[in-house]
């Protein structure tokens, strides 16, 4: 998988992404100094420190954390960064988006503003269905529903969650990210047009119970149809 991109002063870098692990995505807007994170897995303060802002200012750049579901792979990363933006002084207000209702990423921030009693920088969680525009700078961002169900060893097949991609515009440039789903008519309205699409495919082959995750040949031929001009498929 491609880790890397750039058009026009939009760059995407994947910091991380393996199913059931961790799954971190940053998108820079280079000419305003605006950074959103896509999803926040495990790992991804370490991931920001060590390969990307070497100088702890660099996080004031992070104006947004777009959480594409709640399951921990995605957002299991989220304490530690909000903590240690308060730890360095961050006074800039930040906006975590993420599916509603929410009940890990709300978890987080009670338990942080519990613990901390005040930060030096205030939290809005902004909690999302599809549909939902904001805007940060030049930067745009638009929530659209996507469909995902759960998976364990002991339940292959679990319910339904809240879930959602993302399609952010900057500049005449558009990038759409999936987040984990199965493949769905929002998903592929949104990647037509776009310049990158960010894909995931967990299995090689498509399986019955498509609603969990696509598969490498549903990515690809998302993506190989006259749609989006590049893509990422991890």
């Amino acid at each position: 998988m491609i880790r890397a991109w750039k058009k026009r002063g939009l760059s995407v870098k994947v910091m991380f992404s393996l199913p059931g692990v961790a799954t971190q995505i940053l998108v820079s807007g280079e000419g305003d100094e605006i950074d959103l994170l896509l999803d926040c897995g495990s790992g991804t303060l370490r991931d920001l420190l060590l390969e990307h802002y070497r100088n702890v200012s660099g996080f004031d750049r992070i104006r947004a954390v777009l959480v594409s579901h709640e399951h921990f792979d995605h957002v299991g990363g989220l304490y530690p960064l909000l903590d240690f933006m308060h730890m360095i002084g961050r006074e800039k207000p930040l906006d975590i988006l993420v599916p509603g209702p929410s009940t890990v990423a709300k978890s987080f921030v009670d338990a942080l503003m519990d613990f901390r009693r005040s930060l030096t920088y205030s939290i809005d969680l902004i909690e999302v269905s599809g549909g939902e525009e904001l805007s940060y700078g030049p930067m745009r961002v638009k929530a659209f529903p996507v469909v995902h169900r759960g998976s364990t060893k002991k339940e292959p097949i679990g319910p339904y969650i809240p879930a959602v991609g993302y399609s952010i515009s900057y500049r005449g440039v558009r990038v759409v990210y999936s987040g984990d789903t199965g493949l769905c008519r929002s998903l592929a309205d949104e990647v037509r047009g776009a310049d990158l699409a960010i894909l995931e495919a967990t299995w090689k082959r498509r399986k019955d119970h498509a609603e969990i995750h696509m598969s490498e040949e549903e990515a690809t031929e998302l993506a190989g149809k006259p749609r989006s001009s590049s893509s990422f498929i991890g």
